[in-house]
Formats: structure tokens, C-alpha cells, sequence
């Protein structure tokens, strides 16, 4: 007998805001029918609500009162929803807040709303797809190219909803049975469909006796992908061969590559710079302007030393990010450039890695909480797509970020051995891998965690590239600094717990019944907590008993105490004794479980997990102990909190003052050769200030500017309005007031495509408002960063995908935005970017470039803001054919001695100044030139 086909319905609703629980209503109802994969039914209605719909939502949802105000209400089309609920499986988006929604008005009418199975498509795709940036539903109907008419109105979202519900139906189906199993498994602790529909799949799976595919392989129940380590015969085959010095001999690689490059003058004399500094040993500066194609000037001659020493060639960039794209964009390049068999690998550090053994264990702890069960799920599904093991593939929620902490790699404690996953282990095929590459791309804090700490991790290299290399210095303070915070500490110490509960060190009495260390450290835990909530006391008395009640208090500035008292000196020194003391009792267990071993395997997975967390306490308890005055490190201390000022927000921020040196000690002075490279790295055509920052000294020392060959004469303006009054003594309200006035008239001439630079938080938001409030901007897309939601990367998505469009932006905006074409068309910078004053930080490195004789302002402050000025600069032309107009609102870069220093390390450009009209007419031919 056939199975009855089974019934989805999924639904979509619109209401007056998103308070199920207060008094707001449905204005719209959609349903979808799916069954057998296919769309069989549709149901749509306007609801009137019997009161207005907030402006926010018209917003939204684009539907007013005139939508809803002959639509019938909900008592009169409640009959008809209850007949395509009954008898199915009802689907949303976030199923919680569409269910809650329609049965909260069911019982508001005396209806019984009906007893259904609930499935959710934000946890179906969080599990099954768990790579994805984003499980919106616009998101992913842009991932899965689903037709998205009209966003945020019921009828598209269930009809976008239905058809992702039918692609993750599919996807469960296509999964191998073994997995399947685990999923059944672990999904239990649901309270919706999921674990009967996965159960319903397994029994059906298990009938059809499918053969797992070839590229996946089944261990101790988990399904992995395989893997395998590349050959390192075709090393020495390419080793000999000569570097192409000559222009004609890099035009004939390029011709016979047939890649879509183009000759570039200034990339060949990168390539020759760069191949000369590694060849006679020496350290190299090269800026290398927008348009070098500096990733391949490097690249190249890296490739060539490599083959030629048989050792790798270090590639060091900033972020993940941008390690993941130098190594799927650039390394095909130079693959193809070179004609050679290029073994590029991206190495990351151990934590990064899936400990598969812990893993393992962890799936068979009953843990009802909601985010550990999807996290479960989540990579169980990711490890049968992964072949890195790498987290960074995987989209956490913040509790999966926490349960990570289990599961994460930091090595072994007992012999590896005794790891049944040794064959497997991700973190061993990547040094592996590491070991055979040519190239070894990472990223600074991995190079730095290398050379600042104790435990090695890179494979040994002579030679290194450093791109985005304006970043390596605080990529250094950063690693040398620190950030202890009340949440923190209260995490771990939770994570110890007592004996008394369920925790960590009641799980250490069942593996070391009746020790003695156990009672100890209970003592030393309960002690501890009582210690650390004085200290954040008095820490705390300190930040609210200030003049203003600041949020940021200076501490320790440069060694010198400032308001570090002797009470708060002593509950430190207390603090930081009995986190030593709970460090010891860890470590005599530890040792003990050595000495037994072998343990059973549960034992062996549980002290691995308890010698993973005392390298994090490990770390936190150096961090008490650097709250010294007389270390040898300079240091300053800053205490911060929220607004409120509640204990929970207290964080200690200790920050690293001098990398310089520790660049210089550990770093430099070890490597044969280093190419420090970036767009920008040089103030006023000098690299004084950047080669004092990272400790280089003259000495043997490779300097180069090659500038980038667009034509920013042709292509590029700088407006510097002359009519805007000064921004100090002038109200943060009608500045931005007059500021926004200013823009408005600007977007109407540019048709959006303006990206605004702000430094303050404060007048992006105002700006944000009153550009909102400008009807002449109806139709444009206004995005502000932290008032419009999303990542930079989905704001930055969302401005290319609009025809007229702003973005308003701070920090992040200033740099790693890629927005070329006519996308972008004009950039504003509001004000020149100078670090605060009042932030803790700048202050300290001021008063330190004082203490040392220095005109702070000249070798501090100005050359840092320059830097940041040209990164802002640098979003506008990002190719050969961009036009596109820069307009400056801060008039010291005109009126000012030091303002010739921004405008002198940019590329040479028409710079005009005057009033409103002026500039609006010059924009106005300018891009009129553009259309014709």
C-alpha cells in the first residue's frame, strides 16, 4: 500500500509590529501548499486590523491603510485558514513567530487553533546548509537564485519560504543514511517535526540499503569527506628554473598563460623589486598603488625562490578573508602565469580546527539546550562537505561560538595515540599540507602567535610577504595586548563549576574519585568567585564614583598608575594567586590521568577537553598577573563599561604600547627576508613613520613607491566645499542638519552611488535620520551601518544592488570594500580621520612620543590619520575605467598647514574649492561628461 503524500503548508503573516503578546494584529495571511515537492496550492488575503499600521511597518512591508481598509477581518477568513492548517504540516520561516502569531488571534475570536506539527526553514537551513553567511530569507533567496518579488509582503515571503522548503526537503533526502542516523540521534531534545521527519527518511533510507558516495567514507559513524595530500615530485622538477627578469620574457609568460592579464609596467617592476630583496636577502617597502595587480608582484618571484630553496615562502594578509582570497583568485593565476605546479596551502591556527575525537564524544552527551543540539546537527552535515576541518566555514549562532570551545583543537595532552581519529585529524593533514607547499598563506595574528609565543606552529621559512602590511603593527599590539572581562571570567568559572553540580569538576571526581586536588579546587573555585566579585567592585565603585561616571577609565597609563589603587591592587593580587591556585589543582589531575593512562576512551576524550580548558585558564591567569606596574612590557591598563554601567559590561583592556620592538626582536632580526607591502604606506611620499611603527631600520633596507597607473587627472575630482561652517563650536545637530541638506542636493545630481565616510557614530545617525526625513530621497535606498541590518558585507551587497543608492559608514567602511563600476560614483569624507583624543589608547601613545622628545601630533597622530585618509581615498577608483568625484567636508584639509600632508599622498588630481553652487555645477558637468 502506498504511503499517503505528506502535506506542507507554509506561511507567511504581515502584522502591525512583532508583539505577539501585546495588542498587535495580522494585516496579511498567505499560505503555499507543497506536496511531493511541487507547489499544488496558493491562499492570500489583506486582514484589516481595526487599527492604523505604524509607519515603520508601511515601511517594511510597502502595504498602508488603504490596502486593508475594505479587506475582511480576521473572525470573517478564520474559518477558511483553519480548513488548509488541518491535516498538515505547518512551515514558516521562523515558525515561532508566525504560529504564535495565528493562534494568539485564533483564541482571540474563541477558536481552538488546530493540533499540527510545526517545522521551521531558518533551522532546516541553519543545519543543512551551514556554510551560509546568512539565513535570512532574502539572503538565501539570493544564495538559491529564488525569485523574490516583493520582500517583507506575505504572499512572496511564503512563496520564496515554500520554495527553499522544497530545496532542504531535497537536500535531507540526498543525504547518506549513516548521517541521517547521527541526525535522528542528536535532533531528540526538538519540539517540532524535525526528529520525525528525519526518522521517516532513516526508515525509508534504510529499506533502499544505498550505497554510500565515492567521495565519502563512513568512521566510528561519522561520515567524512576523504582527503588527500598533495605529491612533492613535481617540487624538485621545477626547481632550476630561471626567474624572467626581462619585460619580454614577463610578456611571453603572460601570452602563453593566456589568463586575462594585461602587461603592467609597475607589476613588472614589483616582481623585480621584490624577486632582487629575497635573492640579496634584504627586507623591502613597496607601496604599490591601486590598479599594480600587487598580489601577483609578489606572488610570482615568491614562487620562483620557493622552487628554487625547496622551502616554503610565507604569504601574510590581515583577515581570513582575505587569505581565502589570495588563495582561490590569485594562486590560479600565478599557476597559470608560471606554468609550474604550484602547492599554495592556507594554514590557520589549531583552534580553528575540529577536534574530531572530542566531537565524537560530545555527540553522545544528552545537552537539551536549543543551540548545542543545531550546532550538533550543524556539523555533522559540515563534516561530510569539509576537507579542512576549518570553523571559519561555518556560520556559529554565539551559543554554537560557545559550545565550540569543546570541541575546538589545542593539541594533545596524552599521547596522540590514543586518539582514534589521529589518521583523520584536520589540524594534522593541514601542517602536513603546510609542510609540502610552496607557498603557505596566513594570516598576521597566526605569523605573530608564531614568533611572540612559546609553541611553534609553522613549518620553518626564511622568507615572507607581508600584504595589507600598513596593518602589521597593530596586528603585533594586538597579540600583545589583551581584553579581561566580567563575562569572561564568570564563563570559565561556570564552565569549572563545583562539585555539588554538573560541571566540569564534578565530571573530574567520576574519572579521579576520592583525589584530594578535587576538594582543593573546589575550595580554590569558590574562593575564587568570591575574589573576583570584589575585584569587579571595586572596579566598578571606581568607573561610577568618577566626576562624569565615565565608561572608560584609565588605570595603568604607560607603567605609571593612575587609578589603580592599593585596594584594587590587592584584590588583583588575590585574584591572581587563587587562579594560579584552581592552575596547579588542574594540572596535578592532569598529570595524573598521564601516569593511569590508557584511560577508556570516553576518560582520554574528557582529558583532552579538561587540558583544553586549562590552556584558556592558563592564558587568562598570565592576563591577572600582567596588571603589574614594575613588568617589564610597556603597558597601559583601561577599565571600560556600558553606558549603565552595570558590572556584567566591566572589561579590562590592556594595551601593548611599544610592537616596534617586539617586531624587531622576534620577527625581523630572524628572517632572511621580508616584503612589507600595501597601497598605503607612505605619508607625504616618505616611509619615516611606517618604518618607526614596525622597528625597521635603515640599514639593508629595499624602498620603493610605484604608483598606480590609472588616470586620476582624467577620471577623479576633490570637491573641498569652502561654505560649511566649522565643526567645533557648531551644534553636532545643525551641522549634520546643513551637512545632510548638502548630500541631498549632491545624490540628486549623482543618482545615489555615494558612499559617506563618517569618524563619529553620533552624526551618521543624525545624517541617516534627516537624509530619511528628505522626500526628494523617496526612492533611494538610504543604508547606515548599525542602524540598517547586516554585516559590512551584506550592507556593501545591498548599495551595489540598488540603482540609487547611499551607504553611510564608519571604521570598516575606510578600507576591504570592494565597489567598483559605476556602483560607486562619488565618496564623501565628513571629517579627517583623527583617533579620538579622549579614547585611552591614542592618549597613551601621545603622551609616550612626548615623553621620547617627539612632536606627537607630526609622528603620531598626523601621519596615522593620513594612512586612514588614503585607504578612505583608495574605495573610489578601483579600475582602469571607474570615474568618480571625491568631495571633503572637513576644511582643515584646506585651511590648515598640515592639511597639504593628506592631499600630498594622494595620487595628483584636479582639486576644486568653493560654495555650494560651484561644486554642484562641477558635479553636474562632470557626470555629464560620463553620459556622453
Amino acid at each position: 500500500m502506498k504511503s499517503r503524500l505528506k502535506k506542507y503548508v507554509v506561511v507567511d503573516l504581515e502584522t502591525t509590529g512583532n508583539q505577539a503578546s501585546r495588542e498587535d494584529r495580522i494585516i496579511q495571511f498567505a499560505a503555499v501548499m507543497v506536496e511531493d515537492g511541487k507547489i499544488v496550492q496558493r491562499f492570500s488575503t489583506f486582514i484589516n486590523p481595526e487599527k492604523p499600521i505604524p509607519p515603520f511597518i508601511k515601511e517594511l512591508t510597502g502595504i498602508d491603510s488603504s490596502d486593508v481598509r475594505d479587506a475582511p477581518l480576521f473572525e470573517d477568513v478564520a474559518e477558511t485558514i483553519y480548513a488548509l492548517l488541518e491535516g498538515t504540516i505547518f512551515v514558516a520561516h521562523n515558525v515561532s513567530f508566525d504560529w504564535t502569531f495565528l493562534q494568539k488571534e485564533m483564541l482571540r475570536i474563541g477558536m481552538t487553533p488546530p493540533k499540527i506539527p510545526l517545522l521551521d526553514t531558518v533551522e532546516l537551513a541553519r543545519i543543512l546548509y551551514p556554510e551560509i553567511d546568512s539565513y535570512k530569507l532574502q539572503d538565501l533567496g539570493d544564495e538559491f537564485g529564488l525569485a523574490h518579488e516583493n520582500p517583507h509582503q506575505a504572499d512572496s515571503d511564503a512563496e520564496v519560504t515554500a520554495l527553499l522548503l522544497i530545496q532542504l526537503l531535497a537536500k535531507l533526502e540526498r543525504l547518506p543514511l549513516p548521517l541521517v542516523e547521527k541526525l535522528t540521534a542528536v535532533s531528540s531534545p526538538l519540539k517540532n517535526h524535525l526528529p520525525t521527519l528525519l526518522f521517516e527518511i532513516e526508515m525509508k533510507k534504510g529499506k533502499q540499503r544505498e550505497e554510500i558516495q565515492d567521495h565519502l567514507f563512513v568512521y566510528r559513524g561519522l561520515v567524512l569527506r576523504k582527503k588527500q595530500l598533495p605529491k612533492t615530485q613535481a617540487k624538485k622538477a621545477d626547481s632550476g628554473r630561471t626567474f624572467p627578469q626581462e619585460v619580454e620574457e614577463k610578456k611571453a609568460l603572460l601570452k602563453q598563460a593566456g589568463t586575462p592579464l594585461y602587461a603592467r609596467n609597475g607589476q613588472f617592476e614589483m616582481m623585480n623589486l621584490v624577486y632582487r630583496a629575497m635573492v640579496e636577502k634584504k627586507h623591502a617597502l613597496i607601496e604599490a598603488g591601486t590598479g599594480i595587480g600587487k598580489s601577483l608582484g609578489y606572488f610570482l618571484p615568491a614562487l620562483y625562490i620557493a622552487k628554487d630553496r625547496q622551502e616554503p615562502v610565507l604569504i601574510s594578509t590581515y583577515t581570513n578573508a582575505l587569505q581565502a582570497q589570495l588563495f582561490e583568485k590569485d594562486v590560479p593565476l600565478a599557476r597559470s602565469l608560471a606554468g609550474m605546479d604550484v602547492q599554495a596551502e592556507v594554514l590557520k591556527g589549531r583552534e580553528h580546527y575540529l577536534n574530531l575525537f572530542k566531537f565524537e564524544q560530545l555527540l553522545n552527551e544528552s545537552d537539551p539546550q536549543y543551540d548545542v543540539v543545531v550546532t550538533k546537527m550543524k556539523l555533522l552535515v559540515w563534516l561530510s562537505e569539509t576537507e579542512t576541518g576549518d570553523i571559519d566555514e561555518v556560520n556559529l549562532s554565539s551559543g554554537g561560538a560557545l559550545f565550540w570551545n569543546r570541541l575546538k583543537h589545542t593539541g594533545w595532552y596524552l599521547p596522540e595515540g590514543d586518539d582514534p581519529f589521529i589518521q583523520h585529524d584536520f589540524y594534522k593533514f593541514s601542517v602536513e599540507k603546510a609542510k609540502r607547499a610552496d607557498l603557505l598563506i596566513v594570516n598576521h595574528a597566526l605569523l605573530l602567535a608564531d614568533h611572540f609565543q612559546e609553541r611553534k606552529i609553522l613549518p620553518d621559512y626564511s622568507v615572507a610577504v607581508i600584504d595589507e602590511a600598513h596593518h602589521f603593527a597593530e596586528s603585533a599590539r594586538e597579540k600583545k595586548s589583551f581584553i579581561l572581562s566580567y563575562r569572561k571570567v564568570k564563563y570559565f568559572l561556570n564552565q569549572l563549576g563545583t562539585l555539588e553540580k554538573y560541571s566540569l569538576l564534578s565530571r573530574l571526581a567520576f574519572v579521579f574519585p576520592g583525589e584530594e586536588s578535587l576538594f582543593d579546587l573546589n575550595i580554590a573555585q569558590v574562593k575564587l568567585n568570591e575574589a573576583i566579585e570584589s575585584f569587579f567592585s571595586e572596579l566598578h565603585a571606581l568607573l561610577v564614583g568618577t566626576k562624569k561616571a565615565d565608561t572608560k577609565l584609565v588605570l595603568i597609563e604607560n607603567r605609571e598608575v593612575v587609578h589603580f589603587t592599593e585596594t584594587l591592587r590587592y584584590a588583583a593580587d588575590n585574584v591572581a594567586v587563587l587562579f594560579h591556585e584552581v592552575e596547579r589543582h588542574l594540572s596535578n589531575l592532569l598529570e595524573k590521568g598521564r601516569a593511569e593512562a590508557p584511560l577508556k576512551e570516553a576518560e582520554t576524550a574528557f582529558v583532552e577537553e579538561v587540558y583544553s580548558f586549562l590552556l584558556d585558564w592558563k592564558a587568562m591567569s598570565d592576563e591577572f598577573k600582567r596588571l603589574e606596574v614594575k613588568g617589564e612590557e610597556v603597558m597601559t591598563i583601561t577599565l571600560e563599561s556600558d553606558k549603565n554601567h552595570h558590572v556584567s559590561s566591566l572589561r579590562i583592556i590592556g594595551s601593548y604600547m611599544t610592537p616596534e620592538e617586539a617586531l624587531k626582536e622576534a620577527f625581523f632580526s630572524k628572517k632572511e627576508s621580508v616584503i612589507l607591502t600595501s597601497a598605503t604606506l607612505s605619508v607625504n611620499g616618505k616611509f619615516s613613520y611606517i618604518k618607526k611603527e614596525l622597528g625597521l631600520s635603515e640599514s639593508e633596507l629595499i624602498e620603493a613607491q610605484i604608483p598606480s597607473p590609472f588616470n586620476y587627472a582624467d577620471h577623479a575630482r576633490v570637491l573641498i566645499p569652502s561654505d560649511m561652517p566649522q565643526i567645533k563650536g557648531t551644534p553636532v545637530q545643525d551641522y549634520t542638519r546643513i551637512l545632510a541638506d548638502y548630500l541631498t542636493e549632491m545624490l540628486l545630481i549623482t543618482k545615489g552611488k555615494m558612499l559617506v565616510l563618517f569618524t563619529s557614530h553620533e552624526m551618521l545617525r543624525l545624517v541617516y535620520s534627516y537624509l530619511k526625513e528628505r522626500q526628494e530621497l523617496e526612492e533611494y535606498m538610504i543604508l547606515g551601518q548599525g542602524i540598517s541590518s547586516g554585516s559590512v558585507n551584506r550592507l556593501t551587497k545591498q548599495f551595489r544592488q540598488f540603482d540609487r543608492a547611499v551607504l553611510l559608514g564608519t571604521t570598516s567602511f575606510w578600507e576591504g570594500i570592494d565597489i567598483p563600476g559605476e556602483a560607486l560614483s562619488c565618496l564623501v569624507i565628513v571629517r579627517l580621520p583623527f583617533a579620538p583624543l579622549d579614547d585611552p589608547y591614542t592618549k597613551a601613545q601621545i603622551d609616550l612620543h612626548k615623553k621620547r622628545g617627539e612632536n606627537a601630533f607630526q609622528t603620531f597622530s598626523l601621519p596615522q590619520a593620513v594612512l586612514r585618509f588614503k585607504q578612505g581615498f583608495g574605495r573610489l577608483i578601483r579600475r582602469e575605467t571607474d570615474r568618480g568625484m571625491v568631495v571633503i567636508f572637513d576644511n582643515r584639509v584646506d585651511t590648515t598647514s598640515f592639511g597639504q600632508s593628506f592631499l600630498n599622498s594622494i595620487p595628483a588630481v584636479t582639486e576644486i574649492k568653493g560654495e555650494k553652487s560651484i561644486l554642484l555645477e562641477e558635479m553636474t558637468n562632470f557626470f555629464e561628461e560620463e553620459e556622453e
